[in-house]
């Protein structure tokens, strides 16, 4: 008993002290009591003092040990309210990274009277999106078609017109192997802008579906105009005239033409070619209400070698010799009636003759070639005829 007074005085609590129990005291006060009956039980078979005697030392020793287990209990309370009372450091700065993060999110507050925003909403712009890049798809596809057709058209335009020279070519020099008497030689042949826009024309501007057709090969809209479709086919026809002209093939074969005609002058025959087209698509044109020039129809064989027929008095020049008023047979007929009027003309001054009687020196302008000028010309003929003869005569 002397030897465990110490210790409980240590355990004692201080005065004003917490008496705040722990957890673990109950169970212990039981285990105390059962230990206490134990030994009471024990020593039941022996004499009461000595049952008396230990019960009361049990007694002091239970005592003794619970004051020591609420001690014990007060001082764990105390240290378990320091760790409750004191704050985290780490919970602003938390706080602040989520506050970072929510500013980060844009949010929609909406206003009054507006209702919230669907969900659905967001997938219309993809939606729109994905049409528009089909429709340009299908755009940029329909564009590269109709240029595709376009320079389709115009390289057939361009084989037309190689042919065609080719062709003419061809003919002047079988020809130039037997050319006869007559000393002339009529072509009929038109190589013009009029005459292949009347080939492209002829067949699908005849109904309302040649033509929408055409119009789509073109890029245009089926519905078109007629006129406005035919200002767009002259517009390429034209385009194709021009890259001909520049191209190596063309050139070549215009050589090839102006050394044959070359030729002709050699052994005095006068080929005779239309100068300008006169074909249907002169008459259609006006219907629609589109202006008429004079390079739209001029065929590409007019050369300062050879005589032309012009559509008006006023063409051609010193140079390159038109006359209006008379068709191709005729002139031809003409030509070679001097000729035999006068062998000893040469191809420049038939075209010089021919100049002069279509002329009026007092109006200083030209004119037609009517019965009185074809009167004219073989008088003239006739009068050139008389002066060779005094000069052969007199050298």
């Amino acid at each position: 008993m002397s030897v465990r007074l110490p210790q409980a005085q240590a355990m004692i609590p201080r005065p004003g002290a917490s008496t705040v129990r722990g957890p673990q005291e109950q169970p212990r006060r039981e285990s105390s009591k059962s230990e206490s009956g134990g030994k009471s039980s024990s020593t039941g078979s022996s004499s009461t003092g000595k049952s008396g005697g230990a019960g009361k030392s049990g007694g002091a020793k239970g005592a003794q040990q619970q004051a020591g287990l609420e001690s014990a209990g007060s001082v764990g309370a105390r240290g378990a309210g320091g760790f409750d009372d004191m704050p985290d450091s780490n919970e602003p700065q938390a706080r602040k990274r989520l506050e970072l993060i929510q500013a980060e999110v844009p949010r929609s507050t909406p206003q009054q009277g507006q209702a919230p925003p669907q969900r659905m909403a967001p997938q219309a712009a993809p939606e729109l999106s994905r049409e528009r890049r089909v429709e340009g798809r299908e755009n940029a596809g329909a564009e590269r078609h109709a240029l595709e057709s376009r320079a389709k058209l115009r390289a057939a335009v361009m084989d037309r017109l190689l042919h065609g020279m080719r062709d003419v070519h061809a003919r002047l020099s079988q020809f130039l192997k037997n050319p006869g008497r007559l000393g002339v030689v009529n072509l009929s042949l038109v190589l013009s802008e009029s005459s292949i826009t009347y080939e492209l024309w002829k067949e699908p501007g005849a109904t309302p579906e040649g033509r929408a057709s055409m119009a789509q090969m073109l890029g245009l809209a089926p519905d078109l105009d007629e006129a406005s479709l035919m200002r767009e086919v002259m517009a390429e026809v034209h385009q194709a005239f021009v890259d001909f002209q520049a191209s190596r093939p063309a050139k070549e074969i215009r050589q090839q033409y102006e050394a044959v005609l070359q030729q002709y002058e050699a052994v005095n025959v006068l080929p005779i070619v239309p100068g300008h087209d006169t074909g249907p698509l002169l008459a259609e044109l006006p219907r629609l209400g589109i202006s008429l020039e004079k390079d739209f129809t001029q065929s590409l064989l007019v050369d300062s070698r050879l005589l032309a027929v012009g559509l008006s008095a006023d063409e051609g020049s010193a140079e390159q010799v038109m006359v209006a008023g008379l068709t191709v047979p005729q002139l031809g007929t003409l030509v070679a009636h001097l000729r035999r009027l006068n062998p000893r003309l040469t191809n420049r001054q038939l075209c010089q003759i021919l100049l002069l009687a279509s002329s009026d020196l007092k109006k200083a302008c030209r004119k037609i070639l009517g019965q009185a000028e074809v009167e004219q010309v073989q008088e003239l003929a006739r009068q050139l005829l008389r002066l060779q003869a005094v000069e052969h005569l007199f050298v």
